[in-house]
């Protein structure tokens, strides 16, 4: 049997975290990590070592870039990979996005609904 991807949610949105973590468990192929602010998901990337770690921006006490630079900075993109799902539109923000190794893509969560993101997930996955 394939050995299951895990994956690293980093959202301050309580509800939310659990609704993508419930959706994606459904799935059963991937195992999932919850981290609600940046200090606790790069301690969390650093253990669980994810496949894929989902990054909210404007998360808590590391906000999302910083953290996908740190993670970078340490090397831990080679084995993580980062999609930011984000309500921020801040085309400077996109850009630095783009620009940090290991980010696959950046989703306007306005734009996607739960089975998209899903979706966009497996297909990062596989």
């Amino acid at each position: 049997m394939e050995k299951k991807k895990k994956i690293l949610i980093v959202e301050d949105d309580g509800t939310l975290r659990r609704i993508l973590k419930e959706r994606l468990q459904k799935e059963s192929i991937f195992e999932i990590e919850e981290a609600e602010d940046g200090k606790m998901a790069l301690e969390m990337v650093q253990k669980f070592a994810p496949d894929l770690a989902l990054v909210d921006i404007g998360i808590p006490a590391i906000d999302g870039l910083t953290l996908a630079k740190l993670m970078d900075e340490q090397k831990l993109t080679e084995k993580t990979k980062i999609l930011f799902l984000t309500n921020s539109t801040d085309i400077s923000k996109i850009s630095v996005a783009s620009s940090i190794r290991g980010v696959l893509g950046y989703l306007i969560k306005s734009d996607w609904d739960i089975e998209q993101i899903v979706k966009q997930v497996k297909n990062y996955l596989s």
